[in-house]
This record gives C-alpha cells, structure tokens and sequence, in this order.
C-alpha cells in the first residue's frame, strides 16, 4: 500500500454519537453526542466536503462474517466465580475500558474479546488466591457499535454495526453510496481508538486497494473497528466542525472571507455541557502531506487576545472534545 502512516491523537472520539446525511449546500444541523473522554477526528487536505450530521437513526450494516465481539466503552458485563458468590461483579465498562474485580485489582477489557478477559481473571486468581477457578463472563447488553464515514460518498453518515458482525472500508463506502466524482481517492483517513484517550491516523489509498484486490489480495480491505471515522476528502470551501457543540457540520466559507475559530464555534452553536473548552483543536493537512495540530486558545480569545482567533482554510477540522464523565 503506498500510503500509510499511523499518527497518535491526543483525545478520544466519543463525541459524535449520530450522524447522517443533511440537505446539500452545507450549514449545521443537530447531533446527539454522549459517553466519555475527549477524542481528535482526523486532519483533511484543503478543500474537503463534510455533511451536516443529525440525530436521525443510525443505518444498521448487517454483514455475513460473524467473529468475536471485542468489548468497548458502555457495555454491560458480569463475572461470577463458582462457588465464590462474594466475587460476582457487575460493571458497565467506562472510557477508559478497565474495572476493578475483587482480589486482583485493575483488569484490562477494552478491545478484548469476553473469552479473554474470562481468561485473564481465571489465570490471576489461581496464581494466588484460588485452586482452579471456574470463572464466568457474560455481556448483559452491548452499546451499539457505530462506525463513521465522511466527505467524498453520496450517504456521510454513521452507520451501526451488530457486535459479532465485522464490516470493511470498501463494504461502509458501498453502503454510503459510493465515491462521488469528487472524492480524492488517494487521501483516505482513518481515526481509531489505540487507547483510552489516543487515537491513531491511519493515511491511505482506495486506488492502492482496489489495486491489490484486483491483484488476488483480499486483505488490503482493511476492517473497520467500533468508532471508526473514515474520512475520504472532496473538494469544497467548507471547514467541519466536529464533537460536543450544539450543531456539528460543514459550513461554507465564501470567496474572500475569512473565518475564524471562534467564528465557527458560533455557528455550531457553541458548546454542549460536557465540552472540554481547554481541549479545542484545529487539525489541519498541510500541501506537503504533513498533519498539524493548532490548540484554539479560547480563555484567551474571550480575554481580548483576538490575534490567538486562528483564522481557519478550508478542509480544516475544528475539534471540541467531551469531558470525562465516568
């Protein structure tokens, strides 16, 4: 494949919980954004076109592979131990996707498999505390798992995905409709989870893909993991504004206008209650490739400093994380 370069984010991506295609011709329409953390979408090349998002229900993808579910943030888990009632644990897993289980403390289970965290509790209560131990997982209910695509397809939206069902990058375009004519296929972007608070960028090219494919290798159609927002940039004069404000979406920027971050902020609607106001971000790509993080300094902004108000170009995203609530 010839691009691919993974890039730590800083934040989560919990913000965005729904989205679906608005009318076309840009400006914002409301998202329903909850959970925990901060997340960081992905930087875009200049002259991208996002959709507005909406609170309209998730599409439901239903694929024909099933697999293991790997548990996320907000799935409901029990653990019972044979004969051992005193250790039954009942948990609601948090962002930051570990629990405390009686005896053995801190146990790991975000991105891991029921029967692997089962595993992982079994095998530290019998080295200390325990003669072969009869240990039960069950998931009392899983959060729907949601996977995101954006810009250059005839449906951006959020689509939902069943938790043993596996979905990848070219079976999510399909069902947003395909590629637009002015999808710049070379320029996809991934944001996935690869902790707590991090994200990583994964940069690459559906004409590689398709390429390989075509070529007898199946597995360059990467699969796409719960929270996934898969980017593919168009050309338009937007900037996308993104996470806990009050109507997410593209908005247009005019021939010979400027707009700044605050600007924009105030189209979205300013701020929703959990928005971590000290964690904004502008994500931009630069013609060289390169990917740049501006913090948006808004107590300063707000204090008289407008010379910190960054004005943006268009493809940038402007990020507004959510504040921890677990």
């Amino acid at each position: 494949m010839r691009r691919f370069l993974v890039l730590l984010g800083l934040a989560a991506f919990a913000g965005c919980a729904t989205d679906s295609p608005g009318s076309a011709g840009g400006g914002p329409s409301p998202a329903a954004g909850s959970g925990g953390g901060e997340s960081t979408p992905p930087t875009l090349p200049p002259g991208n076109m996002v959709r507005p998002v909406s609170t309209a229900p998730l599409p439901v993808i239903r694929t024909s592979a099933p697999r293991d579910p790997s548990l996320i943030a907000g799935d409901m888990i029990s653990i019972s131990v044979y004969q051992q009632a005193d250790l039954t644990t009942e948990v609601r897993l948090p962002e930051a996707g570990t629990f405390s289980f009686p005896l053995i403390g801190t146990v790991e289970a975000l991105g891991r498999t029921p029967a692997a965290v089962e595993a992982d509790i079994r095998e530290r209560l019998a080295k200390d505390f325990l003669q072969d131990p009869f240990v039960t997982l069950t998931v009392q209910s899983f959060a729907p798992r949601k996977v995101y695509v954006l810009g250059g397809v005839q449906k951006p939206s959020g689509y939902e995905i069943q938790p043993t069902e596996r979905i990848t990058l070219l079976q999510l375009i399909s069902a947003a409709g395909g590629i637009t004519d002015k999808a710049y296929k070379e320029f996809v972007q991934i944001v996935r989870r690869s902790g707590p608070v991090e994200r990583e960028v994964i940069l690459l090219s559906l004409v590689d893909i398709e390429r390989a494919i075509a070529a007898g290798k199946p597995e360059a159609d990467l699969e796409l993991w719960p929270e996934d927002l898969v980017v593919i940039p168009s050309a338009a004069r937007v900037v996308y504004v993104l996470g806990a404000v009050a109507q997410p979406g593209w908005f247009d920027i005019p021939a010979d206008t400027r707009m700044t971050a605050s600007m924009a902020l105030s189209r979205a609607g300013s701020f929703t209650k959990f928005a971590a106001k000290g964690s904004i971000q502008i994500l931009r790509q630069l013609p060289s490739g390169e990917s740049r993080k501006i913090p948006v300094e808004l107590s300063d902004i707000l204090a008289g400093q407008l010379e910190k108000d960054v004005v943006l170009e268009p493809g940038d995203v402007l990020w507004v994380p959510e504040r921890s609530i677990f």
